[in-house]
């Protein structure tokens, strides 16, 4: 049995993953961002990645899967009610967007989420192992494992 990954572990990952490539922790100021699990915003630029994260359900879940499907469907609505809509530049130049998940969700997100739509959305995904080593895709790594 693989090991269950807790929301805030998969957050930490993600969030030190993100630090790696050159973004640093923001607070989470007005509206459309309160709630969201990762706000950060890179050093160099005003690109900003808002990350809403999932854990796997708890061991005592009757339906895992259903569970699972039901996570990946709220981290959805959730990402998306928090995009900006009202950049003067282009919609991918001021923010990114990405959903995070333990790796047991990989198999059931890759299948379920349209290559189009992350191009789209600006939207990545995020797998994490238990060693903590997180997996990126954005639309183009998505659309060579859907094809």
């Amino acid at each position: 049995m693989t090991k269950l990954l807790k929301e805030q572990f998969v957050q930490d990952c993600i969030s030190n993953y993100l630090s790696k490539l050159g973004y640093h922790k923001q607070e989470p100021k007005g509206l459309r961002e309160h709630g969201v699990d990762i706000k950060v915003k890179h050093k160099n630029f005003g690109r900003y990645y808002l990350v809403e994260v999932k854990g796997d359900p708890g061991k005592d879940v009757k339906s895992p899967g259903g569970s699972r499907n039901s996570c990946m469907n709220s981290a959805i609505g959730q990402i998306i009610t928090r995009m900006h809509t009202n950049r003067k530049r282009g919609y991918k130049y001021g923010y990114k967007y990405g959903i995070g998940f333990p790796i047991s969700f990989k198999e059931r997100v890759i299948n379920k989420i349209p290559y189009d739509v992350c191009d789209k959305l600006n939207l990545n995904l995020f797998f994490v192992h238990p060693s903590g080593v997180v997996e990126a895709y954005n639309d183009k790594k998505l659309k060579a494992l859907q094809k």
